[in-house]
């Protein structure tokens, strides 16, 4: 029986640089800042959203109404290019109220 052998540290972190780069869901890093840990829970909700209307991305891109090409990227956390106002308006076409909050423990996003 051939024993299986634990990646290294260099090629998980290889492996975790393709991740980021492909179009996989971006993680968010230990080190991100205020605004990039606003940011992911701004996407997860979108991600949320769609998995519970149980809708495609091209659906929920045109409720949004935004290119298929933007929504691609906010479900996958690629925030990149975008500025927390326009993912907090395009979240407030989903939702009548949105309400962040943050604090040491994390970023918290109430919708209704």
């Amino acid at each position: 029986m051939k024993k299986q052998k634990f990646p290294s540290e260099a090629e998980l972190a290889e492996i975790r640089e393709l991740l980021n780069d492909g179009p996989a869901s971006r993680i968010l890093p230990k080190n991100a800042t205020g605004v990039d840990r606003m940011k992911y829970a701004l996407c997860e909700q979108f991600v949320i959203y769609k998995l519970r209307k149980k809708i495609t991305q091209r659906d929920l891109a045109k409720e949004v109404g935004v290119d298929e090409a933007v929504m691609s990227k906010i479900l996958r956390y690629n925030f990149e290019e975008c500025t927390l106002d326009r993912l907090v308006r395009y979240l407030e076409v989903l939702h009548k109220n949105v309400e962040i909050t943050s604090d040491p423990g994390g970023v918290k996003i109430r919708v209704a």
